[in-house]
């Protein structure tokens, strides 16, 4: 019986052997889950960190967009308020021109009068 002991001592070893190589490829796979855990956390946030930056991003050409809109919309309007600006002086101008004539032909129909008013002071 000696040799079945030895035999079992043996096989007992073995099982030993495969019970501790079984427990490390349980640790480092453990380890290696952990790893993909925090590699898969720091990736994750990697992404959000670019997605804000890409948001963040598109909403500045956005704004840059709508700013130019913005002065080409006000350089359209200042450009409307010069013409109307300068078309009513036209106007101002002729209409003045207008009067000075009219008026200069009434005062040509009119007769030479000189009139002298004395005010009486009383005293």
């Amino acid at each position: 019986m000696f040799w079945k002991k030895s035999v079992e001592t043996g096989r007992f070893e073995e099982l030993e052997r495969k019970i501790e190589n079984l427990t490390n490829e349980r640790r480092t796979l453990k380890e290696e889950v952990e790893d993909l855990k925090i590699k898969k956390k720091i990736e994750t946030e990697d992404i959000k960190h670019m997605v804000k930056m890409k948001e963040e991003k598109n909403d500045l050409e956005f704004q840059k967009k709508v700013m130019e809109k913005e002065q080409e919309k006000q350089a359209a309007i200042a450009t409307v308020k010069d013409e109307y600006r300068n078309k009513l002086e036209k106007n101002l101008i002729a209409q003045k021109d207008d009067i000075k004539e009219m008026y200069s032909q009434i005062l040509k129909r009119l007769p030479d009068v000189n009139a002298r008013l004395t005010i009486k002071q009383e005293g």
